[in-house]
């Protein structure tokens, strides 16, 4: 049996959620069975999760972490410090993320999810060498990497699954993967004009699943007035009212790159991963909160 943290009256309602997602990823308060014990992993989670909040270097984040109100709601016994909370970003996984990301998921009412990709800025590029490749008439390089979402267009419009990639690939290349992976079934599945693959049609018929998107414009070198082209046509117009829906998913890539402030800030690859993880679980938190306030009121 796994401790577990009991607390009835909750200080917000970030605190509630924390608490709620802790339980439903059944992690125990502590890995070790001897030694150091001087932080739960529910403290680690909670300030990791406010870490990505404030999207602050660490040292600026523990500075105001002293004169906040989240050391004594947290009961923390001391400060973490900067290596220590670094180790902490160390210590949870990818997979460990995903699964807290899925149980902060609300799938209860799932009926029509859209799918789209776009660029992450990296915070590592120095404006100073980039100018002055500018001056020279040289070309500079962005530095970019790709994520692709799901995101339910009705309800709390959270983000229900991703993919992070490192380097640039197609939309294309990039559903194919998902939609072998997704789970739920008896949906609508929206999509532009990148996802031009008659297959995704099938493939999504595979999980009972309606794939929807506007055919490709090839003009007057087009050769594929066949079947599976017609069968398209014929479902992109039979669901155009649906398909205004899919403008939702742009307005997700807006919320997380201005709200949050998206900009990443590791330098290994794999903490990238762990880093975009973390701002897509705040981000399904974030939701969880704005969507229960408007139901109170």
């Amino acid at each position: 049996m796994h401790q577990q943290i009991i607390q009835s009256k909750f200080n917000n309602e970030l605190e509630k959620e924390i608490n709620k997602l802790f339980h439903l990823s059944n992690l125990p308060l502590h890995f070790n069975h001897k030694g150091n014990k001087q932080f739960t992993n529910y403290q680690r989670i909670s300030l990791i999760i406010i870490f990505r909040r404030e999207n602050k270097p660490i040292r600026d984040f523990l500075k105001c972490l002293k004169e906040s109100k989240w050391v004594s709601w947290l009961g923390l016994k001391k400060i973490p410090k900067k290596s220590t909370l670094h180790d902490w970003l160390n210590l949870f996984d990818t997979e460990l993320i995903r699964e807290m990301i899925n149980f902060s998921v609300d799938k209860s009412n799932l009926k029509v999810v859209a799918i789209d990709g776009s660029g992450v800025q990296t915070n590592f590029k120095s404006q100073y060498f980039q100018k002055r490749l500018k001056e020279l008439g040289e070309k500079t390089k962005e530095s970019y990497h790709k994520l692709d979402i799901i995101v339910d267009t009705f309800g709390k419009k959270q983000i229900i699954d991703y993919s992070f990639l490192l380097k640039n690939r197609h939309d294309s290349f990039v559903a194919k993967k998902i939609l072998k992976k997704i789970k739920f079934k008896r949906c609508k599945i929206l999509a532009d004009k990148g996802y031009p693959n008659y297959d995704f049609i099938d493939l999504s018929k595979t999980k009972q699943n309606n794939f929807i998107s506007p055919p490709k414009n090839y003009g007057k070198k087009c050769r594929h007035n066949n079947f599976k082209r017609l069968r398209k046509i014929s479902n992109f117009e039979s669901n155009k009212k649906i398909y205004r829906r899919r403008v939702i998913v742009e307005s997700v890539f807006s919320s997380v790159k201005r709200k949050q402030q998206l900009k990443l800030r590791s330098k290994l690859g794999y903490m990238k991963k762990r880093e975009m993880s973390w701002h897509i679980l705040f981000y399904n938190i974030r939701r969880n909160i704005e969507f229960d306030g408007r139901t109170v009121k």
